[in-house]
């Protein structure tokens, strides 16, 4: 038996945004992937380490990254040669 809550006020919402969820786009990877860095605190990683925690490669993540800039759910800029990630 499952009860389902139409009641909008009791869903816990979180930041991640619906059309990026829905995006028929982007891979299930790229979503997680996303969902992760929209509720999480940290401000810096490094590449190796985030692609450690995923439990994927660098060149993965680095794949992911580039197709959620391309639909345009991420910014990648570079500051004092440190590339810069801001979701949008």
């Amino acid at each position: 038996m499952m009860n389902l809550n139409h009641n909008n006020a009791h869903i816990r919402r979180t930041p991640i945004p619906t059309d990026m969820l829905l995006d028929p786009h982007l891979s299930n990877d790229a979503k997680i992937t996303a969902a992760i860095l929209y509720t999480c605190d940290e401000s810096q990683w490094i590449l190796a380490e985030m692609a450690r925690e995923l439990h994927m490669t660098e060149e993965t993540l680095s794949k992911i990254f580039s197709g959620l800039n391309e639909w345009g759910y991420l910014d990648i800029h570079y500051e004092d040669g440190v590339s810069v990630l801001t979701l949008l």
